[in-house]
């Protein structure tokens, strides 16, 4: 007859096995990104995307009150050579800008899925005052906010050339977890 002591020395052993059998075959961790909100300079609002929901490509990246709502956070995925993908928390969709190669100021910027298209990457350029800009690898262009200078919500973000106007500058608040 088995007793519930042995069963339970039974279950603990399984239970052991299984455990080193997931270490064992457990893939390696990496790193994880950074994750921040995204700040105007000039306007105090939080880059997100449309909506804040959609999954879909082509969503317009746009100013809003910064919270604590996901769409206003962004993994910094690190590329190598100093270039990050802006990834969004909430869409897993990464930054980019309509159509990925114009030169031309006011291209609108979008999310649209991660791959190595260089309109996808972007360099963080610290300009020593605790703010970046943050140039497209393909366009050479910063992302700011259309007009500069609107405080309102659903402001649509834009490439602009990279001059100092603070619009075209960003506060990266980097969030824990």
């Amino acid at each position: 007859m088995e007793t519930s002591s042995g069963r339970r020395a039974f279950a603990g052993a399984v239970l052991t096995g299984v455990c080193a059998v997931g270490v064992m075959f457990a893939p390696t961790a990496q790193a994880a990104s950074p994750k921040a909100k995204l700040v105007n300079t000039q306007t105090g609002l939080c880059l997100t995307i449309a909506g804040g929901e959609s999954t879909d490509n082509n969503v317009h990246a746009l100013q809003f009150t910064c919270d604590s709502h996901p769409s206003r956070q962004w993994f910094l995925d690190d590329m190598g050579n100093g270039t990050v993908q802006i990834r969004n928390l909430q869409t897993n969709k990464c930054l980019t800008i309509a159509g990925g190669v114009s030169r031309e100021n006011n291209v609108p910027a979008l999310q649209f899925t991660c791959d190595d298209h260089p309109s996808r990457s972007w360099v963080l350029d610290d300009q020593g005052d605790g703010t970046t800009q943050i140039r497209n690898v393909q366009t050479q262009k910063c992302v700011t906010i259309a007009g500069g200078v609107s405080h309102d919500n659903n402001v649509e973000a834009v490439q602009f050339d990279c001059d100092d106007h603070p619009s075209r500058t960003w506060r990266l608040v980097f969030q824990g977890g």
